[in-house]
């Protein structure tokens, strides 16, 4: 299955360049929310979109970032039209004080907006939690393997850091409340972690069949090889504790790809800087890599541009694809305590030179659900 376009939109810049630089030199992209009050008691840092610090009430982050992203991807890739397009994304909420209607925008408006700009014939919009985007590239896969499309536009778009949801997580205290400078508060793998750093985005790969886009004289910009899901229903927001359902994924993800375990040269982290989900995501590597796993480099662009929630499965996809075609490895930042239960190379603080020819995404999401993607390179 080859990649033949990406985009994306992070809080590192409106490009998939812009991004890369950032993730791959290790810059923080994390500030203080001005967008609205926030409150001792709650996180207060968010990983914003430069230029959308200060939003009108009405107005569909996701949407923009999603048709933006959506743009770049058909125009590195060289179509004009797709035939189908897959949307993962969580939709947006406004408290009735911001909007008398208290919503703006549905998940299936988003996915069917975004899906017009690809030119699709049909759409689509799966719900996979944070794992979403990683789903629908996955998804995506499947139906051109099937001969039921030949092309696809696959990824999500998520813009959350709103009252009604960033108040919503702060509830769930998942959220980090650390007293820090904002640029620290996201430290994957760390002993000071305390939850994660909402963050917005979007990010999107046109995937073709091997022989469409050679016919059409493609330049494919990576395989993808492997794709693994799994659905655990260990609990609604905790990941399992023995990591077995991101275990099972990478696994699946390796099946499907037929490689060993040994071909897999760095794993791009879910590492959402929460004490749960990186002491379980060590505990699943360390299972499913056995004794590679003491010499496999694992990083989490986390560290760098916060979680963007249903997004970042399809922006670690297209930051991996980065890592591949460039020898670069991009570190996790603020990683200077290492927690001990968190016990693999993290490629902590700076970038690593390394060529690498299979990278494995990792993307789990509240309820359960783990997505695994391998990406190998050209």
């Amino acid at each position: 299955m080859w990649v033949t376009g990406i985009g994306a939109v992070t809080p590192g810049g409106w490009s998939v360049e812009e991004s890369w630089s950032a993730v791959s030199a290790g810059k923080s992209c994390i500030s203080q929310v001005d967008r609205f009050t926030t409150f001792s008691s709650s996180s207060r840092v968010a990983g914003m979109v430069p230029g959308r610090e200060a939003v009108l009430p009405e107005h569909s982050l996701s949407l923009e970032y999603g048709v933006h992203a959506a743009r770049q991807a058909l125009e590195r890739s060289g179509l004009a039209a797709v035939d189908t397009a897959i949307v993962a994304n969580h939709g947006e909420r406004r408290l009735p004080a911001e909007s008398a209607s208290g919503r703006v925008t549905g998940v299936s408006d988003i996915a069917s907006e975004v899906g017009k700009v690809a030119g699709a014939s049909s759409y689509s919009a799966p719900y996979g939690a944070c794992a979403g985007s990683a789903q629908a590239i996955g998804t995506a896969a499947k139906l051109i393997r099937s001969g039921r499309a030949q092309t696809a536009l696959a990824g999500g778009c998520d813009a959350l850091v709103t009252p009604f949801d960033f108040f919503s997580f702060s509830s769930l205290y998942v959220m980090s409340t650390r007293e820090c400078p904002p640029e620290e508060a996201s430290c994957p793998f760390d002993v000071r972690r305390d939850g994660f750093v909402l963050a917005e985005g979007a990010a999107f790969l046109i995937l073709e069949s091997e022989a469409h886009a050679r016919a059409r004289g493609a330049e494919p910009l990576a395989v993808l090889e492997g794709f693994g899901l799994r659905q655990n229903a260990y609990h609604m927001f905790a990941p399992p504790p023995d990591g077995r359902g991101p275990a099972d994924a990478m696994r699946e993800a390796l099946r499907d790809a037929r490689l060993d375990p040994s071909a897999i040269g760095y794993i791009n982290a879910h590492g959402t800087s929460t004490k749960d989900n990186d002491s379980s995501e060590t505990m699943a590597i360390r299972e499913v890599f056995g004794a590679h796993a003491d010499v496999l480099p694992v990083s989490s662009n986390k560290s760098q541009i916060g979680h963007t929630m249903g997004a970042c499965g399809a922006i670690e996809a297209v930051l991996s694809i980065q890592s591949l075609r460039s020898g670069i490895i991009p570190p996790t930042s603020n990683l200077h305590e290492p927690d001990p239960a968190c016990d693999l190379d993290y490629v902590p603080l700076k970038p690593r030179e390394i060529a690498v020819d299979h990278v494995l995404s990792n993307s789990f999401g509240f309820g359960g659900h783990s997505a695994s993607l391998i990406f190998g390179r050209v």
